[in-house]
């Protein structure tokens, strides 16, 4: 079994580049055809496996991540190198959301995602909030209840003082990135953050600076 398993793995059924593939999409073909095996992804050094059954995620793994948290941290790679190997998995099942839910909230990650890359957010950016006059204004001026503040937004908003890095400010609110990725989003997309300095290169480049450290 272990040598059938070692030629299945030499002969991908599915490969390409991220770049030309979204994840997204990726997924869904799997989740669509009911697929038994395993999806590699690998972005210079890194790695990462997901893990299939039945078209069902049921496990993942990179770097220092496991589960759920391993496929958002895998959405972060917009190059790379993609390969499903198909097998049967035998595998304990530590991811329980139906994976449908999980390429619903992965679209949505992506998608902010890659908006904050198209603005060159990376680790050196440097953010300034608006002053809490102004926020309370722009709030006041949209329909009641539009938009709240977040205790975390709130947060971010106050370390956001113009003379911090992102990197700075994540080491001191101790944020993941897939928080940090919906916070930034969110604050940018209304207004309630400038951007005082930032790197305008292109974000598809595998040397473009993201704020991962794993890839600074």
């Amino acid at each position: 079994m272990e040598t059938t398993t070692q030629q299945i793995l030499t002969a991908p059924v599915l490969s390409g580049e991220l770049s030309e593939f979204n994840l997204v999409h990726i997924l869904q073909l799997l989740n669509e055809c009911n697929a038994n095996g395993i999806l590699q992804v690998k972005k210079g050094a890194l790695y990462g496996v997901m893990y299939f059954d039945h078209g069902q995620i049921i496990d993942a793994h990179v770097l220092t991540y496991d589960g759920e948290d391993a496929i958002y941290e895998i959405f972060l790679w917009l190059t790379g190198k993609f390969s499903f190997y198909s097998l049967q998995i035998q595998r304990p099942n530590t991811i329980k959301r139906p994976t449908e839910d999980l390429i619903l909230t992965g679209a949505r990650y992506d998608e902010r995602w890659r908006k904050l890359c198209k603005l060159g957010i990376h680790s050196n950016t440097i953010l300034q909030a608006k002053s809490d006059e102004e926020i309370a204004r722009m709030i006041a001026e949209e329909e009641e209840g539009t938009i709240h503040l977040a205790q975390a937004d709130q947060e971010f908003l106050r370390a956001a003082d113009g003379t911090k890095s992102l990197g700075e400010i994540t080491a001191q609110l101790g944020y993941n990135r897939r928080k940090l990725v919906t916070i930034l989003s969110f604050l940018l997309t209304n207004g309630f953050l400038d951007i005082i300095s930032t790197d305008q290169r292109s974000p598809f480049n595998d040397s473009t600076q993201v704020f991962m450290p794993e890839l600074d």
